[in-house]
């Protein structure tokens, strides 16, 4: 079931958002909890940590994302996105394209996404 909430990881908070193994419901609820989560943080101050392994994803959800990412650029220093792979990858083409974010990082795994980011 997805969720989103902060981990520590060497003395690094990161707000991790697990999509993986989610439904497109929980997807959808998930962003919409981590949309009200990020908009309280100061500017560019967010390590952001997202897993979509084994997850769902259809246009409406390509949309969410979109506007999800776009609305929360002004707080995010770095996000690591673990699990993108075959169609996903148009979905990450998509809403970089949209959103014009450059720090927007893919890792392969979770363990990955998380060290680099507890070492920015």
């Amino acid at each position: 079931m997805a969720c989103v909430k902060f981990i520590e990881l060497k003395g690094r908070r990161i707000l991790f958002i697990d999509f993986a193994f989610s439904s497109m419901k929980d997807i959808i609820s998930t962003i919409e909890e981590a949309s009200l989560i990020i908009e309280k943080q100061s500017p560019l101050s967010v390590l952001c940590l997202v897993d979509v392994r084994e997850s769902s994803y259809d246009n409406t959800i390509s949309e969410k994302l979109k506007i999800f990412t776009s609305h929360n650029m002004p707080y995010m220093k770095v996000t690591a996105i673990a699990g993108v792979e075959k169609t996903k990858k148009v979905i990450y083409q998509a809403v970089t394209a949209f959103t014009g974010r450059k720090n927007l990082i893919l890792k392969d795994t979770v363990e990955e996404g998380a060290n680099w980011l507890a070492a920015q």
